[in-house]
Formats: structure tokens, sequence, C-alpha cells
């Protein structure tokens, strides 16, 4: 008997999943790191556009691994950031990164 095709797609997808897994949460360590310098007064220029990238390439990976609300969220951050931000928004962005890297952790179909 064969397997049903999404069995097979599934443990396919689950096999790039592990291997992106540890770029995803590089890029998630870049945000906290953002969130952290913004909360010291410190997120300079190059910091937030790096971050700003980084939660790009976030959002269309995790669309791609078929976590809607990672990208989503990935989404918002960027979009947050490439606006600019103030001291007054660490707490906020914190816990957006903070839902995100949950998101990372559990990984396509934790949901």
């Amino acid at each position: 008997m064969t397997e049903p095709p999404t069995d097979g797609l599934e443990a396919a997808i689950a096999a790039l999943w592990r291997d992106a897994q540890p770029r995803a949460l590089e890029r998630v360590v870049v945000l906290e790191a953002a969130v952290a310098a913004l909360r010291d007064g410190a997120l300079d220029e190059s910091v937030a556009a790096e971050a700003t990238s980084e939660a790009h390439k976030l959002a269309g990976a995790l669309g791609t691994f078929g976590m809607p609300d990672g990208s989503t969220r990935a989404r918002a951050i960027e979009l947050r950031l490439a606006g600019g931000v103030r001291a007054d928004d660490a707490s906020e962005l914190a816990a957006g990164v903070a839902a995100l890297r949950t998101i990372v952790e559990a990984g396509p179909g934790a949901a």
C-alpha cells in the first residue's frame, strides 16, 4: 500500500524545516538583539536595517513552511522596524519577537 501524498509532503517539509530552523532561530536572535538595543536607547540605523531584513526573510520563510501566523508576525515586526521605532515601542516589539520565537521553535504543524 502506498502512503497518501500528504504524508510524503509533510515528511519532506519536516526534513527541510530541520535544516532551515537553525537559521530561522539565528534571525530571531538578531531581532531580539535589536529590541534589546532599542530598550537601551542604542538602536542604530545599521542594526535596525539588519533586523528589518531578517524579519523580512523570516516572513517569507515561515509562510513557505506553512506557518502563516509566524509570517504575519514577522511581517508586522518588519514594518514596525522599517517605519522607525522609539524606546517606548520596545515592550510591544519584544512581545512580538517572543511570540515569533515560540512559533519558530515549535515549527510547522504545531498550531
